[in-house]
């Protein structure tokens, strides 16, 4: 039992290692190849891309959409390095059957698209590597609020509904009170009815007894 415990171990601390592994790669950008980091998530890339942004925007920095690019620029991230950098985010499918996995790829300027690339100043690419790895806390963070926020959702309107059905409930006990009173009513009324009937017909009776 301890073996298989380790070996599940094992196993959830090499694909944790293995999917958190940022890379620098060259991407199109404008039809030319750039410098770049990219890292794989196992997020659906809508759930990234909006992730991302929830971030940035927390931080006070607006994108714009560029050559299918979100560029956020003058942004300052400590983890990065202190001066402010132009970040170019995109954020791709992995493939099309695995659309819950997606691929990130982010492009550094010092400004006018002046990309850093591992030659020019390889420590904030190093830093870029260590940035996009722990993103994946972001991104975890993001998708989790997303589901509490959907199922907070559920919950509000199943007590919605529950509220709903129980002024149903009311509307119906009071229409059913209702009902029963006129029921009531209906068979007092039928029965003096039927007094008045036997009454006007005695009354008939006796009226016609003197024809005779």
């Amino acid at each position: 039992m301890k073996k298989l415990i380790y070996t599940l171990i094992a196993i959830l601390f090499f694909n944790i290692t293995v999917s958190s592994q940022a890379r620098y790669v060259f991407i199109d950008f404008k039809d030319a190849q750039k410098p770049a980091i990219q890292n794989e998530y196992s997020f659906s890339d809508k759930i990234v891309s909006n992730a991302i942004d929830d971030k940035m925007t927390k931080m006070g920095y607006k994108g714009k959409e560029t050559k299918g690019y979100t560029v956020y620029k003058g942004v300052v991230i400590p983890e990065l390095g202190n001066q402010p950098y132009d970040l170019y985010f995109k954020v791709d499918r992995k493939s099309r059957k695995e659309k819950d996995n997606a691929v990130v790829s982010m492009l550094i300027s010092t400004g006018s698209e002046n990309f850093i690339s591992d030659t020019s100043d390889s420590k904030t690419i190093n830093n870029a590597k260590n940035y996009l790895d722990n993103l994946r806390i972001s991104i975890e963070a993001y998708d989790l609020q997303q589901q509490i926020n959907a199922q907070q959702d559920i919950v509000t309107k199943a007590e919605k509904k529950y509220k709903s059905l129980e002024n149903d409930a009311d509307d119906l006990q009071k229409k059913k009170k209702k009902i029963e009173q006129q029921i009531e009513d209906n068979l007092k009324a039928q029965k003096d009815q039927q007094a008045e009937i036997e009454k006007q017909r005695q009354l008939f009776e006796t009226i016609r007894a003197r024809q005779k």
